[in-house]
């Protein structure tokens, strides 16, 4: 059986886990809006792909160029307005990712503190055990 102190250390590291790969998930998703967002600012001014010269003028002309760089536009306001609410759920993510870490430490450190006053512990039991045996060989001998 182990103790309740091994049990509580193996949660905090569960928790700090857990924490950790949230967090990690969440600066995924951050990456890949703000890659989004990148490709749509360069795409924005760059004139669509054309086999010739005549249906680059076609395409500006009729109307459809404009239209694409406001959908183009729109889509960047949404994907900023995105971007601005997941970097606000950031913070409260990366105070748990640092509680975790903090719960975890303490605890590993507690165990670390168990172990070595049980290792002092037994090491006084085996002197003593040693000196007790040492005087019942040779019970004159201080």
């Amino acid at each position: 059986m182990t103790s309740p102190l091994n049990q509580l250390g193996a949660l905090a590291a569960l928790q700090h886990d857990a924490a950790m790969a949230e967090l990690a998930r969440h600066n995924r998703a951050l990456q890949i809006l703000e890659h989004r967002i990148s490709d749509l600012r360069q795409r924005r001014h760059t004139c669509p792909p054309a086999g010739s010269e005549d249906a680059v003028l076609l395409t500006l002309t009729s109307g459809h160029y404009d239209r694409w760089q406001r959908w183009v536009d729109q889509e960047l306001t949404k994907l900023n307005a995105e971007l601005a609410r997941a970097r606000a759920k950031r913070d409260p993510l990366v105070q748990a990712a640092r509680l975790a870490f903090g719960r975890k430490s303490a605890t590993e450190t507690l165990i670390r503190q168990e172990k070595q006053e049980m290792r002092e512990k037994a090491q006084k039991r085996l002197e003593q055990s040693i000196l007790q045996d040492q005087m019942a060989k040779n019970p004159l001998s201080f």
